[in-house]
């Protein structure tokens, strides 16, 4: 019988048992060539395994492997164990006896076998995935069985095989219930597709056969009807077959969830994921007409077609692929699925067989290779994968990483077009989305992979590093290169390096990433302008060797690596190389001084205050297992290096804080340098990460005679660069949302005055610090937010400079208190505020060598009210939000809408006429309204310091005015 005609409509008149007894032959002539062949793949020992494995599940018996105890699930269906079946298992148990028991209870429905055995694909390591299939049973029962498989993968192991095993309920999984199969498979998202692979390549080791095998070609649609007629007219008896369920519609999910997978998969197993990807990228293409491949297989069972070689499930699968690119004149493709298909085989056929004859592998490979007419050559490169040295394995990486990328936007196209969401729960969905980002996207910076699985081993022999020069719009840049060749320095115009890079760390990261250095290869560098040493250059590669990760962290499968992903990506790891072939006191050192300096602070060495950081090169680790590159050049290399290692985690978030790793290998105080960069991290990672300051505080350093401050405004760094002294004391008035502190750098501003104002510094108070300076006081107001206001005033006496300050305080406050609505916007709880029983705190600065003292000082305000007025200044905004000042001098109204430029003019008049001797001494304003004026939404406004840079300038203006009159 050539070919078997069954349609729809005949089932219901009846079927010819013949005919469904030829099926039934066929299909069991393929299983059993297929499992011949598993067999001859198998060391002697390990077809053991298979031979006894029947016999392991139908009965329980204290000498064989896996036993747990009689009541454990037993009696495989269908199965007499013949004398010889008996004999084999005497062999491995001397003492075991078999008893046939005609009424024994069944508890095993079959055995099969999963995936590449008895393929082309079979190797020696070939792991065993076997399907137990048995009926319903309790969890006791479930429990037992599933004891006694594990018991059998282990002895299983002592005779070189790799054993595992699923249970398996033909009901449940028809259902949709099942446990998760291999790490080839991701769960309830491939169901009908796991399924398309069972039939096409499951083989029945004992036990019934899936009633699929029944079901015409033709009929896959009507799977259901036809199964269950053929039981219901006693076709075939219920204790024959198996029932998983017909592959008749594959949903469109199931592509784009298969495909998702796959491209995870090829992170570390390209090639056999580029095979599956394609396949699934072929069904969607078909969709919704899909013809699965087990179907064509079935289809030529039906056809009687039985060349065991074309019914191979890897060749079956190359045809369908090897058709569909050929359709689309995809040559390219298909050369590079046809290496895949060679490289999943791994039969080298360059080679001579190892044994003397030819195993039936080999021969169907050495038929296909002569039909892909693939010369001699090509096979000896394709034979020698494991020698691949960089250049071959990263223009292979090309292509794979193309195929890959081409696959994922077909799948997306795929979704976007059938509305198809990937049958795949979106916390798993957005775990593979960050590992494909992870291994394949490119970024700036980042270190790429290039040995996904590819070749065995990078590790070259030599390495050579060298700096090129080139003109790029008509300016010259420089650049770094590699080479895997012993070279000198006229060597370099004709070389073809194998990798190029902005600096060097860049290169010697990728080198160690992708594992091209090992202790025994020869790194050399080309001497040039550069300034890299032998000694610097082996030094870093030491400490990347000690600190830095290799790309095998791709390859780890573990819980912990997955639940990485499952979370947003942090920095884990950064390493800091400091002046990279730089020498920053190499000025000195070509004129032959060696510069001795009691100012050690590597940020302000010497008395010329010298920066000794000249650019600082990072690698960076983040906990999905990327490597990135950055270099940071000039004076401000080491500032733009710390603002971005904040950026990336912000205080207060919970987060921990990367490890750090400094190294410097200048040739002068690299370890001074190493030590006070560490210091600088250090001891901002405690200021803004221990939760003993608020993250607003301002951390004051000092870098080369200028001063830095550092602050996070929402939650963002902001590093400012003030200046001199006067510009930081200027720069801290600045008006702060909360109570901000400020920490001076360790080697900032010692024995300073603001250092001992800084010191005293406390939330919700105002402290006035004055220091006399002849005729003349300086005076520093801190205020509630910790604002700091600074001027100079003439001094006669502590009273006369204190008084008018205190007063105008006071009076301010008074307004404040008066005005709150009691929310705390204005740096002060005035819901509970006590303005009787508030104490500015009044503190004199005395200098001494090398230490500065601050003595509190009481003010009593003994105002007389014969020589004194008050001078109130009243603010308020015109229509164009124009701030304009109404003066009162002693009840005397000065407007500036009617006087406009002259108000200042005519209000120091009034007080000079009110002046008995006439004098020009200072006038201060007492009392100052802006309750119109504020930023309401923000309430910086509201604190002391805004008040008093009102004050100031408004006391310019009249003094300025008193004296020109």
């Amino acid at each position: 019988m050539s070919s078997l005609e069954i349609t729809h409509s005949s089932i219901d008149q009846g079927v010819d048992r013949k005919t469904l007894k030829t099926i039934k032959q066929r299909f069991l002539q393929v299983n059993n060539a297929r499992l011949a062949r598993t067999k001859s793949a198998l060391g002697a020992r390990q077809q053991i395994f298979l031979e006894l494995l029947p016999m392991m599940f139908h009965v329980n018996h204290p000498m064989l492997p896996g036993y747990v105890s009689h009541q454990t699930p037993a009696g495989l269906a269908g199965y007499n164990p013949s004398k010889r079946d008996v004999q084999k298992t005497q062999r491995l148990c001397r003492s075991f006896t078999y008893r046939r028991q005609p009424t024994m209870k069944r508890q095993i429905n079959g055995i099969f076998l999963m995936g590449s055995c008895g393929t082309v694909a079979q190797s020696e390591s070939s792991d065993l995935d076997i399907w137990l299939c048995h009926p319903p049973i309790n969890d006791e029962e479930t429990m037992l069985l599933r004891q006694k498989c594990d018991d059998i993968s282990r002895w299983a192991m002592t005779i070189g095989l790799e054993a595992h095993f699923f249970l398996m309920e033909d009901e449940k999984f028809r259902l949709g219930e099942r446990e998760s199969l291999s790490t080839e498979d991701c769960g309830s998202s491939q169901h009908y597709l796991l399924l398309d692979e069972f039939y096409r390549t499951g083989l029945l080791i004992a036990g019934r056969i899936p009633i699929w095998w029944l079901i015409p070609p033709e009929e896959e649609q009507h799977y259901d009807h036809y199964a269950n007629t053929l039981r219901k007219k006693r076709f075939v008896r219920q204790d024959e077959t198996l029932d998983f369920g017909g592959v008749g519609h594959i949903p469109a999910g199931e592509f784009v969830g298969a495909g998702v997978w796959q491209l995870y998969k090829a992170i570390d197993s390209p090639y056999k994921s580029v095979l599956k990807i394609l396949l699934t990228e072929v069904y969607a293409a078909e969709y919704p007409d899909v013809e699965p491949l087990s179907t064509s297989f079935k289809r030529a069972i039906y056809n009687d077609q039985l060349d065991i070689d074309e019914l191979d499930p890897y060749v079956v699968v190359y045809r369908k692929l090897e058709h569909y690119l050929l359709e689309r004149n995809e040559l390219k493709r298909l050369e590079l699925v046809r290496r895949c298909f060679y490289f999943k085989v791994g039969k080298p056929l360059s080679r001579p067989s190892r044994t003397s004859s030819k195993s039936w592998q080999r021969q169907l490979m050495e038929k296909l290779v002569a039909q892909w007419r693939w010369p001699k050559e090509q096979l000896f490169n394709l034979d020698a994968r494991n020698q691949w040295k960089v250049a071959r394995v990263m223009a292979e990486q090309k292509q794979l990483v193309r195929e890959l990328t081409n696959s994922y936007r077909f799948v997306l196209e795929f979704a976007r077009r059938t509305r198809a969401s990937a049958m795949i729960n979106s916390q798993e969905m957005t775990v593979l989305g960050r590992k494909l980002y992870a291994a394949f996207e490119r970024k700036a910076g980042k270190i790429e992979w290039i040995n996904p699985g590819i070749a065995k081993s990078l590790v070259e022999d030599t390495l050579t590093f060298y700096q090129t020069t080139t003109v790029e719009y008509g300016e010259e840049k420089t650049a770094w290169a590699l080479s895997a060749e012993e070279m000198i320095p006229r060597d370099i115009v004709r070389d073809k390096p194998i990798k190029r890079a902005d600096d060097l760390t860049t290169l010697l990261a990728w080198c160690h990433f992708n594992s091209l250095l090992d202790h025994s290869t020869r790194v050399n560098i080309i001497e040039g302008e550069h300034g890299v040493t032998e000694y610097e250059l082996h030094s870093m590669i030491r400490s990347l060797r000690q600190k830095l990760p290799v790309a095998k962290q791709y390859d780890d499968e573990g819980e912990e690596k997955h639940d990485r992903f499952g979370q947003a990506m942090r920095p884990t790891q950064i390493k800091l190389f400091i002046n990279v072939g730089v020498d920053p006191l190499g000025h000195f050192r070509t004129q032959g001084i060696e510069r001795l300096s009691s100012q050690t602070d590597s940020l302000g060495y010497s008395a010329l205050r010298e920066n000794l950081v000249l650019n600082v090169e990072q690698i960076l680790v983040n906990s999905w297992g990327e490597v990135s590159t950055r270099r940071y050049d000039g004076d401000l290399a080491l500032i733009r290096c710390l603002k971005d290692y904040l950026l990336m985690l912000p205080p207060g978030n919970n987060g921990t804080l990367p490890k750090l790793d400094i190294r410097c290998f200048c040739p002068t105080r690299s370890n001074a340098i190493t030590m006070r960069v560490e210091e600088l991290f250090r001891d901002i990672a405690a200021c803004y990460y221990s939760g003993t300051r608020p993250a607003n505080t301002r951390y004051i350093l000092e870098i080369q005679k200028e001063y830095y401050v550092l602050q996070f405004i929402d939650n963002r760094p902001v590093i400012e660069r003030v200046g001199g002294y006067a510009n930081l004391l200027s720069h801290l008035g600045k008006l702060q949302a909360q109570y901000s502190p400020i920490v001076l750098d360790r080697y900032c501003l010692n024995h300073s005055v603001l250092e001992a104002i800084i010191q005293q510094a406390q939330p919700e108070q105002i402290q006035v610090f004055y220091q006399q300076r002849d005729t003349v006081a300086d005076i520093y107001v801190m205020d509630e937010r910790g604002s700091l206001h600074c001027f100079t005033a003439p001094f006669r006496d502590e009273h006369s400079l204190l008084s008018p300050l205190d007063q105008f305080i006071q009076s301010t406050l008074f307004r404040r208190s008066s005005e709150s609505q009691g929310t705390g916007n204005d740096g002060f709880n005035f819901a509970n505020f006590d303005l009787s029983h508030f104490e500015l705190e009044y503190y004199q600065i005395i200098e001494a060598a090398n230490a500065v003292q601050l003595t509190r000082r009481h003010l009593v305000n003994e105002i007389s009210g014969g020589n004194f007025f008050n001078v109130q200044a009243i603010g308020d905004k015109d229509f164009n939000g124009r701030l304009l000042f109404n003066i009162y001098c002693d009840q005397q109204e000065f407007t500036e809408l009617e006087l406009g430029k002259d108000l200042f003019n005519t209000a120091a008049r009034f007080i000079l006429g009110r002046r008995n001797s006439h004098e020009r001494y200072p006038c201060y304003i007492t009392d100052l309204d802006l309750s119109r004026c504020g930023d309401e939404a923000s309430g910086k406004n509201h604190q002391t310091v805004y008040f008093l840079q009102h004050k100031r300038r408004l006391e310019r203006e009249l003094n300025s005015a008193l004296q020109n009159l």
